[in-house]
């Protein structure tokens, strides 16, 4: 080989050469060292990514570590500050990484410094991302009973000292106080105010960089116990006339209100003071263009819940019930009697008592039912005296109406018959009656019975019990409407009479037969016709009209005579389409029975 072609083997081979270097420099890029010899050997850096403003435990393998060997980490003028370095092997390091709030994100080099290896970089090793938004991952306890304090625990990530920690619900907010903060942890005071609204509320964490997280529904306030009226006291006031009052109940909260309510009016009650969980102190003024009643009472916690008392406040005079009646009007010795009361001014927490001469019974179970009906059990002792007995009902103002001699009482050996129910049938009627009274027997017959009348005995009878029987009724007809006497005949032959007890209608479904005059020229005026049938009623005023396809004429002033005739008066407007109509009969001015029959006037 001469000199020229050695020259270009050499020229050619440390080109080569100084190529590989590069591409061999360019591989060891990474976790290879940037400089030194015998570095160690990094096989994983975990976490190898994490976000500025928190610190981190971080965990080294590989070969060659060392003890007293330090760990830094740098990216151009931002260096992170590495703490607690231990040495757990020659294969493993761990430390914590201290990255502020501020650091530049980005990759970082790693520089490990070893007394006996000197020093090594790793180039783009470790990457720092911005501040991360808190993450909220549990609650405990995750609800709790208004007016109470809790302490309160949160887990999640990325949670940073200074931060505020909020229960949330439309505009309202529950800050917690005492709060302990680290990277995945929160505990902290939760103080309820009695007046929150019962519900579900947003948790919401933010750092103190206005990164925020909101977790919906994550909370729930239980609500309080509902507030309980008792009673107000006074419970009637003159109009126009400040009056303090006592409201008493359960559950009333600081700050509770309470107003009088009617229809679609209200007073508020003013000053109101809760002295105690039981008691409300307030004034009440009812203007004097209002009208004297009853008002309802409303009291209402601040944390929305309510209660409310019916009648409960009356303002002006008091009235005194009046206009009494009972059913039923007897009663046997040693029994319970349920009866109902009606009658006019009937208020929360009348009495009832039946009186004879110095001895009372009082009723018990009363129940109000409305301003005009009272329920109530009539307990009746086995030597109460027999005979009439006085009604009495005496509102809460103690002011009573006397019903004289309006409830009897009888022994448990009275023959008696009380009545029937329903008490009153149409002519033609199939019915099935109850009759009540006391020591009923079977095979009994029952009658109903009217002066210058065909008796109606029932079909058949049944004892149901000795205080009851079943009757089937067929009431002719041609039964003439009018009150009828009921009448029982025991097997042995003994009757009982209870007068006027049944009464016998007009039947309320009409049946046409004819009209007079039945045909009429168009532009007739005034035409009296009459209309003749059966079940038109007495004195009553009805709907009568002649109808043809789209056609209609009314008949003037209809009226029933009797039962069986209608007069009124007809006219034909001209124009009227000609032909024959129908004729068309409703009871009670329109609102009743109705019937109809074809072809029954000519429109000439």
């Amino acid at each position: 080989m001469n000199s020229k072609q050695m020259n270009n083997t050499s020229h050619f081979s440390a080109r080569y050469w100084r190529l590989l270097c590069i591409l061999g420099l360019m591989l060891l890029t990474g976790l290879t060292p940037v400089s030194g010899a015998q570095a160690p050997d990094i096989a994983t850096l975990a976490p190898d990514t994490v976000h500025a403003g928190f610190s981190h435990l971080v965990t080294l393998t590989g070969q060659g570590f060392s003890e007293n060997m330090t760990v830094g980490f740098a990216k151009d003028d931002s260096v992170l500050n590495v703490t607690d370095i231990k040495s757990l092997s020659n294969t493993s390091v761990t430390f914590r990484v201290i990255v502020p709030a501020d650091a530049t994100p980005g990759p970082y080099q790693m520089t490990l410094i070893s007394p006996t290896l000197g020093e090594h970089r790793y180039n783009q090793v470790f990457h720092v991302e911005p501040p991360a938004a808190p993450e909220i991952e549990n609650i405990t306890p995750s609800s709790a009973m208004a007016g109470s304090s809790v302490p309160l625990q949160l887990t999640g990530k990325y949670f940073r000292s200074g931060c505020t920690v909020r229960l949330t619900q439309d505009t309202r907010q529950i800050t917690l106080t005492n709060l302990t903060v680290s990277f995945d942890r929160i505990s902290g005071d939760l103080a309820i105010p009695t007046d929150t609204r019962p519900g579900t509320w947003n948790l919401s964490v933010m750092n103190a960089d206005g990164q925020e997280t909101v977790r919906s529904s994550a909370f729930t306030v239980i609500a309080l116990p509902q507030p309980q009226i008792l009673a107000i006291t006074p419970d009637q006031g003159d109009m126009d006339t400040p009056v303090q009052v006592a409201v008493t109940g359960s559950n009333f909260l600081k700050g509770a209100s309470f107003t009088l309510a009617r229809n679609d009016l209200t007073v508020r009650g003013t000053d109101p003071v809760v002295d105690s969980p039981g008691r409300i102190i307030g004034f009440v003024q009812v203007p004097a263009k209002y009208h004297e009643g009853l008002w309802d009472l409303t009291v209402t916690n601040p944390d929305g819940q309510s209660a409310t008392k019916t009648n409960a406040y009356l303002s002006g005079e008091p009235y005194t019930p009046f206009n009494l009646q009972i059913t039923p009007v007897w009663g046997i010795q040693g029994t319970e009697r349920q009866v109902t009361i009606r009658g006019m001014s009937f208020l929360d927490g009348d009495r009832v008592t039946l009186q004879r001469g110095e001895k009372t019974i009082s009723a018990k179970n009363i129940t109000i039912v409305s301003a005009t009906q009272i329920t109530c059990t009539i307990p009746i002792p086995e030597n109460a005296e027999q005979g009439a007995w006085d009604v009495v009902v005496t509102s809460r103002y103690n002011k009573s109406d006397i019903l004289k001699s309006g409830f009897s009482i009888y022994t448990k050996t009275s023959l008696l018959l009380s009545g029937i129910e329903p008490d009153t049938g149409e002519q033609g009627q199939y019915l099935t009656a109850t009759i009540t009274g006391n020591n009923l027997a079977n095979g009994s017959t029952i009658t109903l019975t009217a002066s210058g009348e065909d008796p109606i005995q029932s079909e058949s009878a049944t004892l149901v019990r000795t205080d009851e029987l079943k009757a089937w009724f067929h009431i002719p007809s041609d039964a003439m409407p009018d009150l009828y006497d009921l009448t029982i005949t025991f097997p042995s032959g003994q009757q009982l009479v209870k007068a006027g007890a049944f009464r016998i209608l007009y039947n309320n479904t009409p049946v046409i037969t004819s009209i007079e005059p039945d045909r009429a020229p168009v532009g007739t005026d005034d035409l009296k016709i009459t209309v003749t049938g059966k079940n038109f009623g007495d004195g009553e005023y009805l709907n009568l009209n002649l109808t043809y396809n789209a056609s209609t004429v009314s008949v003037s002033g209809p009226v029933s005579y009797k039962g069986t005739r209608i007069t009124g008066y007809l006219t034909i407007p001209n124009g009227t389409e000609t032909g024959w109509y129908d004729l068309e009969v409703t009871r009670d001015a329109g609102r009743g029975r109705s019937a109809s029959k074809a072809e029954m006037f000519r429109v000439l």
